[in-house]
């Protein structure tokens, strides 16, 4: 069957690739808004002692952050002989961020830093989807939605109020206001209806909008929620709605959390590949078969 290539179609660009100086710490930006990391002390000029690495750990500086962000599946990651993988799916959209490696020797000494610049992009002003909606435990689960309501936020007051007697005034005793809560609807096409019912349901999810909506990233679980609701007649292609509220938690724990990539598992090469002779032969190393061949 001949080949039929249309020459006005959209050429399909490679993942772009952004390393360090010293070439030790790659990044590649995956579809899901996710950042495929890497560390190789074997490239450019090997760190001297690079086959005693054992782990790296990979830490991410965002804007306005008080200190140092540890990236989930790097904190720290295995990198034996030198080269090791991690996987950071929770980078602040459409701003500047800066990745810091650092090798961890078999003594317990480490190394040099390596360090590079990333922005993972936000949706562009305009576009429908402009809420990414994401799982820390199936990020491949993981969509960008059309937010139908998006009423302002509200933060509960933490107050204890008493009277004083003889005194026009109230004494008040307060402590920091409760984080800001988002009550949300949202709009997907009938095809990701079950998709979202999934990913509403898989534990702890992110919530990212781009800057514009001056709106903070938002770890959540949700609680109750509402939906699938048609939009049009029962039937129809129309889409259907789910609404819930955002109220956030903290930042859940990092320290010793697996490496977790959309759409790439144990089971997947299991699926993928007869036998483990099949798998070596198809990726040059340890830390290729741990991305799928990305890195």
């Amino acid at each position: 069957m001949p080949l039929i290539v249309d020459p006005s179609a959209p050429q399909v660009e490679p993942p772009v690739r952004v390393t360090s100086p010293d070439q030790w710490l790659a990044a590649v930006q995956d579809e899901w808004a996710g950042v495929v990391l890497a560390v190789d002390y074997r490239a450019g000029t090997p760190l001297p002692g690079a086959a005693d690495v054992r782990r790296v750990r990979i830490t991410r500086t965002d804007p306005g952050a008080a200190g140092p962000v540890p990236v989930r599946s790097a904190d720290p990651a295995w990198a034996l002989g030198g080269a090791g993988t991690a996987y950071d799916h929770e980078a602040p959209l459409g701003v500047p961020v800066v990745y810091t490696a650092v090798p961890e020797y078999a003594d317990g000494t480490t190394g040099p830093s390596s360090a590079l610049a990333v922005t993972v992009p936000a949706p562009e002003p305009g576009d429908d989807r402009d809420l990414w909606i994401k799982s820390l435990d199936q990020p491949g689960l993981s969509l960008r939605a059309m937010l139908v309501e998006w009423p302002g936020p509200a933060a509960a007051g933490r107050q204890d109020i008493a009277e004083i007697p003889g005194s026009p005034y109230r004494v008040v005793a307060y402590d920091e206001h409760a984080a800001e809560t988002y009550p949300v609807t949202i709009d997907v096409p009938p095809e990701q209806v079950d998709r979202v019912r999934a990913l509403l349901r898989s534990g702890v999810l992110l919530a990212q909008t781009r800057p514009g909506y001056l709106a903070p990233d938002a770890y959540f679980v949700p609680g109750d929620i509402t939906g699938p609701t048609p939009t049009g007649r029962l039937g129809s292609s129309e889409g259907y709605q789910f609404s819930w509220t955002i109220q956030p938690i903290a930042r859940p724990a990092t320290g010793g959390a697996p490496m977790r990539m959309p759409g790439w598992s144990w089971d997947e090469v299991a699926r993928r590949f007869a036998t483990w002779d099949a798998v070596a032969a198809s990726y040059s190393s340890w830390a290729a078969l741990s991305t799928d061949g990305i890195t």
